[in-house]
C-alpha cells in the first residue's frame, strides 16, 4: 500500500498559500490575543512594583602639568619633577577607597533613611525626611546599626515595633547608641506609609561599597576629560555623591601639591639656618683679618696682578657651590629625621641618573604617605615601599659620592690653575692672600644664601597661589529615564513572548500531528482521487441512508454513488473494499450506508463484513446473528 501511495504521490509538493495559512491559524487568534494580553499585564505588574534605577553622571577635566625653565643657572632647584598626568592612574585614584571615604564623611552617608511601602521600600534623601537622626554616643563604631521607626504623630514615634512611645527631641539610650530624633517641617503625607528604616554603617564598609559602585571612564581615547557616573534609585542622593566625588578629588590634588610645597619650604629653611651660621662665622673672620692686617683696599693695590687669578677663582667659586650643594644633599639624605621626607631637586647638579633616582624616590615617598592614610606601617605594601625607599636612598648616596668625587677632581684642577696664578703674584703679602681666601668663602656663602632666600619666596608665592589642575566641566545630572528596569524593552519582550509562546505551541502541535483532518490533507500527500466526503453522524443508528431521507449526510453518500460511475471499472459486478488502519474509524458505518445507497438505486448489493474480532454491521441493522464469513472460511 505504501508503494501505491508513493506512486500516487510523485510530483506532489507541499506548499501553503497565504489564504490557507490564514484559514488554518485564524481559529488560534483568540489564544494569541489572550496570551499577549496576559504577558503585557505581567510586564505592567513587574514595572509597577520594581524600583526605578537612574544613572547620575558628571564630567571633569584633568589638565596636564608643565614646568618651564626661566634660564637661571639654578632654576631647576626644587622644581616639581612631575611628568604629564597618567589618566589611568587618576582614574584609579578616583575609584580608590581613600577618595570614597572622604565622600562618605563629607556627605554623612553613614546615616541612611528608607520609607517602607506596601510592596517595596524606597531610600529617602536626609533633607526629605520628616525627622533627623542625631547620634549622640556610638558604643561600637565598627558595627552597623539599624532601627525601625513608626511615626505615630507629629510628636511621638515607636521603635522596632515595640509598644513604647518616644517623643521627638527626646534622648533615647539603647545598647548600641544614644540618639535623638529631631522633628523637621516635612509632612508625613508625602510618604507611602509612616514606617521608616534608619541605619548607621561604618565608613570603611561604605567606602568599599561606594568605590566598587562608582564608574570612571575616559570620554575619548585622546581626551583628558573623565566621566564619573553612579547608579541609584534616589537621584538627589546620586547627584550629591557624584558632585562630592569631583569636589573631593579636586581637593585631594590641591592637598598633594601643598604637601610638596611644605616639604620644599622645610628643606630651604633648614639650609638657610646652616648657611646663615657659616656666613656669620666667615664675616667675623673677615672683619678680624681686616682689623688685624689693616688692609682696606686690596683691589686697587693688586688689580693688575689678580685679573688672571680672578677668573680661576670665579670658576673655583662655582665649583665650590656645586660641591656645597652635593654636601647639603648628602647630609639631608643621611639625616634620620628625613628618612621619609621628599628630597628636593638637585640644585643644578647635571646628572641624569641622579635626577631619575630622586624622581623615583619622591614618587615612592608620596605613595607611602598616601597608603599610610588607610593602613598601618605593618602592612606588607608599606614594608615593600620602605625597602624600595632604602634601596634608592643607598643608590642616591652612592651616586652623590661619585658626583662629589668628580667635582673634587675638577676643583683640584682649578686650584692647580689658581696656584699657578698665585706664583706670578708671589710678591703679594701673605696677609692679602689670606684676606682673599676669606673673601672668596664669604662670596660663596652670600650667593648661596641669596639663592635660598629667592627660592623660599618663590615657593611661598607658588604655594599660596596653588590651584588645582582638575576642573569640573559638567556638574552631576540624573538621567531623565530610568536605566533599570527597561520599560520599552520589557514591554517588547512581553509582546514577543505573548505571540511566540502560543505560536510555538501551535507549531509544535502541527508538527506532531499525523492525522488526516480534511480532503486537502489527502490531496497534498497523494494523487489518489477523492470520491467524496462523509461527515460525522449524530444519529444513534448505523443506517442513515433510506429512500426518503434527504439529510446532508445521506446526500453525501448519494454523491459518492454518483462519482463511482466515473472511477469504477466497467464491470458488471464491481467489488468495493472499505478499510482503515484502526477500529472505530467508521468502516462499518460507511459500508452499511454505501451498500444502502447502491441498493436504493436498484442495484442488487451484498455487504460482507470481514471484521472477525468485532463485527458491528448485523448489530447496527438490528438483525440476528447468523453464520457468517468466519464459518465460510473454516468450511462450516
Amino acid at each position: 500500500m505504501s508503494e501505491t501511495l508513493n506512486e500516487y504521490g510523485q510530483g506532489k509538493q507541499q506548499s501553503f498559500t497565504p489564504r490557507e495559512l490564514l484559514l488554518k491559524y485564524l481559529p488560534y487568534v483568540p489564544w494569541i490575543v489572550i496570551s499577549t494580553a496576559l504577558m503585557l499585564m505581567l510586564a505592567y505588574v513587574k514595572l509597577r512594583y520594581s524600583v526605578n534605577i537612574y544613572n547620575v553622571s558628571g564630567k571633569l577635566l584633568v589638565a596636564r602639568n608643565t614646568n618651564r625653565s626661566t634660564g637661571d643657572k639654578f632654576d631647576d632647584i626644587f622644581m616639581m619633577q612631575s611628568s604629564s598626568n597618567n589618566l589611568n592612574n587618576e582614574m584609579e585614584i578616583i575609584r580608590s577607597k581613600l577618595v570614597a571615604a572622604r565622600v562618605v564623611k563629607s556627605l554623612g552617608l553613614q546615616l541612611s533613611y528608607a520609607n517602607k511601602g506596601k510592596i517595596r521600600t524606597s531610600s529617602v534623601h536626609p533633607r526629605d525626611m520628616p525627622f533627623e537622626w542625631q547620634i549622640l554616643t556610638l558604643k561600637d563604631s565598627s558595627k552597623s546599626i539599624q532601627y525601625f521607626v513608626t511615626a505615630v504623630s507629629d510628636r511621638q514615634y515607636r521603635l522596632n515595633m515595640r509598644p513604647e512611645l518616644y517623643n521627638y527631641n527626646q534622648t533615647v539610650s539603647l545598647p548600641d547608641c544614644d540618639f535623638k530624633l529631631l522633628k523637621t517641617q516635612v509632612s508625613l503625607n508625602n510618604f507611602a506609609s509612616n514606617e521608616f528604616t534608619i541605619a548607621w554603617t561604618p565608613t570603611d564598609a561604605l567606602a568599599g561599597s561606594l568605590s566598587g559602585s562608582i564608574k570612571v571612564d575616559r570620554v575619548g581615547d585622546f581626551s583628558d576629560v573623565l566621566a564619573i557616573s553612579y547608579v541609584t534609585e534616589n537621584t538627589r542622593i546620586g547627584v550629591d555623591i557624584v558632585n562630592s566625588y569631583m569636589r573631593e578629588y579636586q581637593q585631594f590634588g590641591l592637598e598633594d601639591k601643598k604637601q610638596q610645597a611644605d616639604n620644599t619650604l622645610s628643606f630651604i629653611n633648614d639650609q638657610l639656618d646652616t648657611v646663615k651660621t657659616e656666613l656669620g662665622g666667615v664675616e667675623r673672620n673677615l672683619q678680624s683679618a681686616r682689623e688685624r692686617n689693616r688692609v682696606f683696599a686690596p683691589e686697587q693695590q693688586s688689580l693688575l696682578y689678580f685679573n688672571e687669578l680672578s677668573e680661576s677663582n670665579k670658576q673655583i667659586t662655582e665649583q665650590t657651590v656645586r660641591l656645597k650643594v652635593v654636601d647639603y644633599l648628602i647630609r639631608y639624605i643621611t639625616d634620620k629625621k628625613n628618612v621619609y621626607r621628599l628630597v628636593p631637586s638637585t640644585l643644578g647638579i647635571e646628572e641624569p641618573s641622579l635626577l631619575q633616582q630622586i624622581a623615583e624616590f619622591n614618587k615612592l615617598q608620596l605613595e607611602r604617605e598616601t597608603a599610610l592614610k588607610t593602613t598601618t606601617e605593618a602592612n606588607p605594601m608599606i614594608v615593600s615601599l620602605n625597602t624600595g625607599i632604602d634601596k634608592i636612598r643607598a643608590d642616591m648616596l652612592e651616586n652623590l659620592n661619585n658626583v662629589r668625587h668628580t667635582y673634587l677632581v675638577a676643583l683640584d684642577d682649578l686650584k692647580r690653575k689658581s696656584t699657578g696664578a698665585n706664583s706670578e703674584i708671589s710678591t703679594i703679602p701673605g696677609k692679602e692672600k689670606q684676606l682673599l681666601e676669606i673673601t672668596r668663602q664669604q662670596k660663596i656663602l652670600q650667593e648661596l644664601f641669596s639663592f635660598l632666600l629667592q627660592k623660599k619666596l618663590e615657593t611661598s608665592i607658588s604655594s599660596a597661589s596653588t590651584i588645582s589642575n582638575i576642573r569640573v566641566l559638567e556638574p552631576a545630572v540624573a538621567s531623565g529615564d530610568p536605566v533599570s528596569p527597561n520599560r520599552k524593552g520589557l514591554y517588547t519582550l512581553a509582546l514577543m513572548l505573548g505571540i511566540a509562546l502560543p505560536a510555538s505551541i501551535i507549531l509544535l502541535k502541527e508538527y506532531l500531528n499525523d492525522k488526516v483532518k480534511s480532503k486537502e490533507d489527502v490531496e497534498k500527500l497523494t494523487s489518489t482521487p477523492v470520491v467524496g466526503e462523509v461527515s460525522h453522524a449524530d444519529e444513534g443508528g448505523a443506517l442513515v441512508v433510506t429512500k426518503n431521507n434527504r439529510q446532508y449526510i445521506a446526500e453525501q453518500f448519494r454523491i459518492i454513488r454518483s462519482n463511482f460511475q466515473y472511477i469504477l471499472p466497467k464491470t458488471e459486478k464491481p467489488v468495493i473494499l472499505v478499510t482503515s488502519s484502526f477500529s472505530g474509524e467508521g468502516k462499518s458505518f460507511v459500508s452499511t450506508n454505501l451498500g444502502a445507497v447502491l441498493a436504493i438505486s436498484g442495484k442488487r448489493t451484498v455487504v460482507l463484513e470481514f471484521d472477525i474480532r468485532k463485527p458491528k454491521i448485523m448489530e447496527g441493522l438490528g438483525l440476528n446473528e447468523r453464520k457468517g464469513i468466519t464459518n465460510f472460511i473454516v468450511g462450516s
